[in-house]
């Protein structure tokens, strides 16, 4: 195999997001689960219309769940029945999230709820593909110093390994971009996220010219 050099190398890449999800939930209570499951309905199609008014578009929404439990009060006696619905909203223009969940919640009432709002990149396999660049250069600019300290002269590249950094999953960083719209909706923060890779890279060394 003769000499080598291996080390590793560290690259991020970072981008504002430029996708968000809406995980919007209507729960309602009844004494029976039909008229629980129906007024969870009601709202939950009412937050549906008043999404899709706003700028959302169909097939960007998913429902999420549906569920009907009884309500016990003391367990076991059984009083009534509680309806929940789930529907996550996709969207691409993040300027619209504030109104969207204003309007959202004005539309299903009492039984509105909100989950949660998610961030995400449109591609994320581009930052996947920047963030490896990245580590690359940095392996490179490391075997070279070695090879220099040594005395001699990088070869062809011998071996590439991949690792998955901590956690498996790439490392998401928030900044504040706080996005305000009209009429008293409530500003989002939609940040950055970064994703991490971790290469290993062997060189054939040769004796310095």
């Amino acid at each position: 195999m003769g000499r080598t050099v291996t080390v590793t190398g560290r690259g991020r890449a970072s981008a504002a997001y430029d996708e968000a999800t809406l995980r919007l939930a209507a729960t309602a209570r009844a004494a029976n689960p039909s008229d629980a499951t129906a007024r969870a309905t009601y709202s939950m199609a009412a937050m549906r219309e008043a999404v899709l008014a706003g700028g959302a578009e169909p097939e960007r929404l998913t429902t999420t769940h549906v569920s009907l439990n009884p309500v016990h009060d003391p367990w076991p006696t059984v009083v009534g029945y509680e309806a929940t619905l789930g529907l996550a909203v996709r969207l691409t223009d993040l300027a619209r999230v504030g109104s969207l969940l204003v309007a959202a919640i004005d539309a299903g009432g009492d039984g509105a709820r909100i989950d949660g709002i998610g961030f995400s990149h449109s591609d994320p396999a581009a930052l996947e593909r920047a963030a490896r660049d990245a580590a690359y250069a940095d392996a490179l600019a490391k075997a070279e110093q070695y090879a220099a300290l040594a005395g001699q002269v990088l070869g062809e590249v011998r071996h590439i390994s991949e690792a998955t950094p901590v956690g498996g999953v790439p490392i998401g960083k928030r900044s504040m971009m706080a996005m305000a719209d009209a009429g008293g909706a409530p500003p989002v923060d939609g940040g950055e996220g970064s994703v991490d890779a971790v290469l290993t890279v062997a060189w054939a060394l040769g004796p310095s010219a």
